[in-house]
């Protein structure tokens, strides 16, 4: 549990390892703490008031990737494989959709997926997670923003803070197209 690995789903269909990607991983640290004395062991900043300088904004940082990596910590944490998504636009020479994380049902008869977007900030837009939605329309339950606001609820969008994200995984019933 040192790193999880998250592997490119090319197919988000009926089971993601069907269509698992190997030549295209994200590696998260399995220790977000751990991962932010990596990051900055070559900063000046004492080691003591590390965290306190980040939690008080005193420092430049991708605040994306902690957040990534705490939703991949309780994602994993749950027993659950990592998967994420992305579709190439080969006229942009960029990629058009980025879904941070894939999780199913697990069901062999109904199968559903439920897409996660991790946001770090208050202000963001949801391009990428409304263009999965809409281009895999028939196999997605609910959809989910990990965002730093409150928890409001839109018809098959549930946004929830990261401190939440335990709750939605903990009472799940892994048969039912209903929870992921």
């Amino acid at each position: 549990m040192i790193y999880n690995l998250c592997y490119k789903c090319n197919d988000p269909n009926a089971g993601f390892l069907l269509t698992k990607n190997p030549q295209f991983l994200k590696c998260y640290i399995g220790d977000t703490g751990l991962l932010a004395s990596l990051a900055f062991s070559e900063n000046e900043t004492q080691k003591n008031s590390l965290y306190k300088n980040i939690i008080n904004g005193n420092l430049n940082i991708n605040k994306g990737m902690i957040y990534e990596n705490v939703i991949s910590q309780i994602l994993t944490s749950t027993g659950r494989k990592l998967y994420f998504y992305t579709k190439y636009n080969e006229e942009k020479h960029r990629n058009d959709i980025e879904i941070d994380f894939l999780i199913s049902n697990e069901s062999k008869t109904n199968f559903k997926n439920f897409p996660i977007e991790v946001k770090s900030s208050k202000y963001y837009r949801t391009s990428s997670l409304d263009a999965f939605r809409k281009l895999f329309k028939n196999r997605i339950e609910t959809s989910y923003i990990i965002h730093p606001k409150n928890y409001p609820y839109e018809e098959k969008l549930i946004k929830l803070p990261p401190y939440m994200l335990f709750c939605l995984l903990k009472g799940e019933n892994k048969n039912t197209s209903k929870k992921p």
